[in-house]
This record gives structure tokens, sequence and C-alpha cells, in this order.
């Protein structure tokens, strides 16, 4: 079948280099990929040459929906750019949110392939069926936020625009995009839109998603509508007096996510960790609360740098300052005004335009660290993981998440809040803060142990004084979690694990395999959609494996985790976590035990249906996902056992 109930039908294909356009169908995909994560990665298998480097032309910028985006009432309009990043020069994944990926669903297109390179600075104009590479010289330099606006004021409010700032012309390697509603998107896929000199993507469209079965679909919604839980509530310190609710296309009841209007400046998206990160320095600084932390967070989106990134860097930036390892004078930075909105805007001008040492920050944390030397790579301790993001859900507290860590590109905050925001729901329960987060926290030892059974595997996932139950767990968590990525349903909302209303305060895993069949038609089940998930988690691996991570070999975390005692985690400075039969239990001052962390990888193996010697994927368990196209390949290049 061509089309289907919930696509548009058409990925479209676009060379920067020669300017030719053209469509493939989404049919050839979606019956085993279904959409977003899946049908990336799938196009990436099949186009990009597993040797070439992150800034190479051929290099792809993928840009996908799912089967839900564009469907009101499910939060299902967020869309994966996927692609080589520059950051560990192998394949990564961004999601976004707003409304850029409904908007080139209405255009007539499920995706977006990018390869090539312009000649010169361009954007690409989507206006349905009429698709234009336009000059963008009148762009060069500008912030991504700038960008949008004069795009928007140039076209009409009709197009959505996803730009980079300067951080991405100049291939800075943690360059992000930023779309319309500031909503961003990392892994350097800023940095790729600079090396193929396109600034930004402006996208109309006037279709609409066909829903297979509308009824069900509208029972669905009123279903999904009762069983979600209250959005949660982002605890800053700026006024509560100046947040709106900001709510993106097609959500089911909002979440965290706030505009802030400040005071005669541009309001903007302030939540979750880019509200965070210069929320404490700031307050330090100035003894008050001031704008200065949301001004921080917009300088970061207008020049299209990650503030994971940014976070980590002062970090560093602060400690070999005090150790007298870097000085103002060498880096030209006001190290000793760390907080200030001066220093914030010096430090990423410096990054985005690569001036003086800003030309070393914007290779990342960790290779500043060995161009620098002095040792300086010995202030990098436990703060930061390969891709020089920060590591929030750690496994030292939450030990699943060790192995979600060990055998993803990137942090994977998906799967880790499936972990950990019931567990600090009850610690913040436990420590007489219940509402911090969530009105009437209900999340009670009971609670969290159903949850285990139902979503996890067994109650003793939920018990995290021991490793028992930890791979069965990640091996469920991550199924799931690759068929919401291609659905594509929003993290603040799926899976609905727990609930205001039900007798057991337990949310239903069959909610997303239901909604999917409502608006496709697919015949599908809970079990079929995990299918689905573990599909495409194999194929992630496949693609990794040609990519040069070798199995077991390659499944590591930080040494930190085994040998730097937990100090606290955020909301839970006494990394309270629920122990033997709901037990209140403290990890704080522990560390990872590696001879268990290396047994539940042999658990976690075992599961997966992988060689447990070497973590290495089988033929006989790729050709029972309906891989056996990828399996030929694998085993052609010696990648399997």
């Amino acid at each position: 079948m061509d089309k289907q109930h919930g696509y548009a039908g058409k990925i479209l294909r676009v060379n920067l280099s020669t300017g030719d356009v053209g469509t493939v169908s989404t049919g050839n995909y979606f019956d085993r990929f279904l959409g977003g994560r899946g049908i990336a990665l799938k196009i990436y298998w099949d186009v990009v040459i597993p040797q070439i480097d992150a800034f190479d032309p051929e290099n792809c910028l993928i840009f996908m929906t799912g089967p839900l985006c564009g469907v009101p009432g499910f939060a299902g309009s967020r869309w994966q750019v996927c692609g080589k990043s520059p950051i560990l020069n192998q394949f990564s994944y961004a999601n976004l949110g707003g409304a850029w990926g409904a908007r080139l669903k209405s255009a007539g297109y499920d995706g977006l392939v990018l390869n090539g390179k312009a000649d010169s600075l361009v954007y690409l104009s989507i206006n349905n069926e009429t698709v234009e590479l336009k000059d963008a010289s009148h762009l060069k330099g500008k912030g991504a936020i700038e960008t949008r606006e004069i795009l928007k004021d140039e076209l009409g409010d009709s197009f959505c625009v996803v730009a980079t700032g300067a951080a991405g012309e100049n291939m800075v390697n943690y360059a992000t995009l930023l779309a319309d509603s500031d909503s961003s998107g990392s892994s350097g896929f800023g940095a790729l839109m600079g090396a193929k000199n396109l600034k930004a993507i402006t996208v109309s469209g006037k279709g609409k998603v066909e829903v297979a079965d509308k009824k069900a679909a509208k029972l669905m919604r009123q279903k999904v509508r009762e069983l979600k839980y209250e959005p949660f509530i982002w605890p800053t310190t700026l006024p509560q007096e100046r947040m709106e609710k900001d709510i993106c296309f097609g959500c089911i009841n909002g979440c965290m996510r706030v505009k802030y209007h400040p005071e005669n400046r541009r309001s903007g998206k302030y939540c979750c960790q880019s509200a965070g990160y210069y929320e404490v320095r700031a307050q330090r600084y100035y003894g008050k609360v001031t704008d200065v932390p949301f001004q921080a967070t917009k300088l970061c989106d207008d020049y299209g740098i990650d503030t994971r990134a940014v976070e980590t860097l002062m970090m560093w930036l602060s400690r070999c300052y005090k150790a007298h390892i870097l000085s103002e004078d060498e880096t030209g930075l006001p190290l000793s005004k760390l907080g200030s909105l001066e220093f914030i805007q010096t430090l990423l001008h410096t990054i985005a335009f690569r001036e003086g040492f800003g030309d070393i920050l914007a290779e990342g944390t960790l290779q500043a660290a060995n161009i620098v030397g002095k040792n300086a790579d010995r202030y990098i301790t436990d703060y930061m993981i390969k891709t020089g993001e920060d590591s929030p859900y750690g496994s030292r507290m939450h030990i699943t998440t060790g192995l979600l860590y060990a055998t993803e590109p990137r942090m994977p905050i998906q799967q880790l809040h499936e972990v950990g925001l019931p567990v600090l729901l009850w610690a913040l329960r436990i420590g007489g803060n219940s509402d911090t987060l969530l009105k009437n926290n209900y999340m009670t030892s009971e609670v969290i142990r159903a949850i285990s059974k139902k979503f996890w595997g067994d109650e003793i996932a939920a018990d995290f004084s021991t490793f028992e139950g930890k791979a069965l767990s990640a091996v469920k968590i991550q199924d799931r979690q690759y068929a919401k990525e291609s659905l594509i349903l929003c993290d603040f909302s799926w899976p609905i694990t727990h609930s205001p209303i039900t007798d057991d305060h337990v949310g239903d895993p069959a909610l997303e395999s239901q909604v999917c069949s409502a608006v496709t038609g697919m015949d599908m089940d809970k079990t079929d959609l995990d299918k689905f998930g573990q599909r495409i988690f194999n194929l992630q691996r496949a693609v990794l494996a040609r990519e040069g991570r070798t199995g077991r070999a390659s499944d590591t975390i930080e040494e930190f985790n085994f040998t730097i005692p937990l100090k606290a985690e955020f909301g839970n400075p006494d990394c309270i976590v629920p122990g033997r039969n709901g037990e209140v239990f403290s990890r704080k001052g522990m560390v990872l035990d590696r001879q268990k962390f290396e047994k539940i990888k042999d658990e976690y193996y075992a599961i997966r249906g992988w060689d447990v010697s070497t973590g290495l994927q089988t033929k006989t368990k790729l050709e029972e996902l309906g891989l056996d196209d990828i399996a030929e390949t694998l085993q052609h290049e010696d990648l399997l056992v």
C-alpha cells in the first residue's frame, strides 16, 4: 500500500549542491519502521556512507515526522532531526516540538532529506508543492531568532521556520537548530546546516492529516485527556506572573513549557534545563532575582548554542580559573564575573564567531581541555558525559540508566525520564515537598512498584538497592521509547505511566498502540508496537556498529560512575530512592559496582538476543525482527557474531 491514513505519503529530497528536488514514497518505509526515528534511521542506513565525516556534503540531514503528527489531542506533533553528528562523528538525533513538523506534514511531506552543499548561503522554502532554494546572504551572521522573524516578515505568518544562528554558520560542534516557539534541537545539527550553507528552512501548507477511524480517535482523545496527569510545574525563581502557558500544536493539556514576558524585551520559551542552566549562578552573582537567566537562555537560542554544552563548559572554566590554569587575560573572558550578563554575553559571542579562545571552546569541553593541557582535563569530573552533555538521572543512583547511557550515541533524555521522574516524584513526596513538580503528588512506594510491574517488567525494577530486574527494565523502556520516538509522541506526556484517576494510580501501557490503530488503521496492539520499537532500536544498533561502535567494548559509561561517590541529584539532595519493599534507601556516597554492572550487561544482551560475550547482534535475532537485509550487510562487513 502506497498511501496510509496518518501519513502525507511522500518524503521530500533536496540536493543542495545541484538544486535537484524529488520525492520518495513513505510507503517504502512505514510498514517496518513506522515514522520518525524509525524511517530516518532506514534512510540514513541506505544513503549515508559509514566512513564519511559529519561535515562531508554527502552526510544527510533528515527531518522526519510520525503518523500522529498533525492529529490534534495526542501531543503527537514532535519531529525528529537525524544525521551524523559532528560531536562524536556518528549517527545521532534530536527531538523538537512546536508546529514546524505539523506544518511540513500539511505541506504534503512526512519528511525532508537534505544532502550536498550550496555554493553560497541559502534558505529552503517549502510552500506545498513549490520547493525553492533562495538567497540568504541578507541573513548571514544573524541569530536564529532574528532570522526566523525576518523570514516571517518577508513570507508571512503562515510559514514556520527552523534556522541556525552564527554558531551554526561557523560550525561550532554543538550548534543547535531553533524553530517556532523557540523549539530547539541539539546534537550539533546547527553545525551541519552551516556546513551545507543552509541558513533556514521555511514551510507552509494547507493539507490535513486523514484519520482512519474518526470515532475511535475521538474516544481515544477523551480517554487520554482523562488519564493524563496534570502538567509538571518548573521550579523557577523568576516571577510566575510573567509566565504564560505555551502549548505546542496538537497537545493534550499542556506541560511545564511556558513563555516568559520580561520587561521591554522579546518574550520566549523558558522551561526545563535551558531555563535553569544560569539561574543559580546569576542569583549568586547579583544577590537577587533578575531577568538575566532568561536573557542567557535567549542568547543561546539566538546564537544557536546548546545550553547543556554551555552548562558543563562553565563548570570546567570555573574550576580551571580557580586552579589558575586559565586566566582572564589568556581567555579574553571575564571569568571573575561568572553569573553576570557580561560573562554569558562574552562567552557565547566568542564561541559563536570562533573569536580568540572561543575558537578552542567551539570544539567542545573535552577537546578544549586537551588543547589547553596543563592537566586541565582533571577538572572534568562527574558532571559530563562524552558528548559534552550533563548526566541527569545518573546510574550511580538509578542503576537502570547506566544501560541506557551505555547503549546510546547521546544522552537519551526520553528514556531517562521514564525512570527518573517517578523516582523524583516519590523522593519529593517522602521529603515533604509533594507539590514541587506535581500538584496532589500520589507517587507512593506502592504506586511506583505497581508502575514497575506493569511498565518495567517486574516490581523488583523499582528497588534501587539491587541490580536485579534492571536489565529487563532497560529493554522494556528502550523498546517503548523507540516506538514513541517513531510515532512521535511528546516526552512530557508519554508514556502515561501514572494517572490521578485510576484506583491504583497506574497508567496504561497499551494507550500508544490504541491511538496508533485509530489514526492509521493498522491492526496493532501493545506487543506489535513494542516489536516496532525493538526493530528500530536494533536498526540503530546496526547503524552505530558500522560507524565503529563494537558491541560490549563500546557499551561503556564514564569512569566516574565507578570511582567518584554520588554527592547529590537534582531535586533530591539526599539521593533517596525506593529500596526493598519500597522502603527509603539512600545511594548518597555510593558508586556503581563495576562487576555487577558488567553482569547486568550480560543479562541485557541475553534478553536482546545478542551474543553475550561480545554484545554483537545476531543474524537470527535480526531476521526474527524482519531485518534480513540489515543482517546480510552486517554479516558481509563481519559485524555479526
